[in-house]
């Protein structure tokens, strides 16, 4: 029995060292829904150009929906709208999820169907398990997602790398809807 259970001990680093690991992004199509104090998983959603999040039929606009996202091999997200959870029919599809970089003087994240901007980026997008993350130039995983509250109560501005105190809150984002279904205040 000792010889067995010294068998089982000594194999067990093997059998973990010799796994590999994968970087595993969510199934997709999937959403992203932040999670911050007082915003119990918010889906993020656009119009077409900024991001935001909370609902979106509070934005009075009809091309604003809740994004669906797809990964690609260069660590991008690319959004479509959610139709099934829209009052309208937007016409932008196939936008990629863009954060500012550190030259940037804005804050705002945002999407684009072309080639990102001086001062924006489209790469990087990675996933620690349900969490969305960004990689840094230098190899680093950083999450610096924050909300600032819209004049509209229900709606925040999604933005990148804060640097004052406006107000913001801090973010997660996930790819893992809340389990209440909704929004809700904590």
């Amino acid at each position: 029995m000792v010889a067995l259970q010294n068998f089982i001990l000594l194999g067990l680093p093997v059998a973990i060292f010799g796994a590999v690991i994968e970087q595993r992004a969510p199934k997709s199509p999937f959403g992203l829904f932040a999670y911050g104090d007082g915003i119990g998983g918010a889906p993020v959603f656009t119009s077409g150009r900024r991001a935001y999040i909370g609902n979106a039929s509070l934005l009075e606009d009809t091309e604003a929906a809740p994004v669906v996202f797809n990964t690609t091999s260069n660590e991008e997200l690319v959004g479509s709208p959610n139709t099934t959870a829209s009052e309208g029919s937007p016409t932008w599809s196939n936008l990629t999820l863009l954060v500012p970089d550190t030259t940037s003087p804005s804050h705002q994240v945002g999407f684009t169907n072309s080639t990102p901007g001086n001062g924006m980026s489209a790469s990087g997008f990675v996933f620690y398990g349900e969490f969305l993350l960004k990689k840094a130039r230098d190899g680093n995983l950083k999450s610096l997602w924050y909300a600032v509250p819209m004049e509209k109560e229900g709606i925040w501005s999604l933005e990148w790398n804060s640097t004052g105190d406006n107000g913001e809150t801090l973010l997660t984002l996930k790819a893992t809807a809340p389990s209440h279904g909704k929004d809700k205040e904590e």
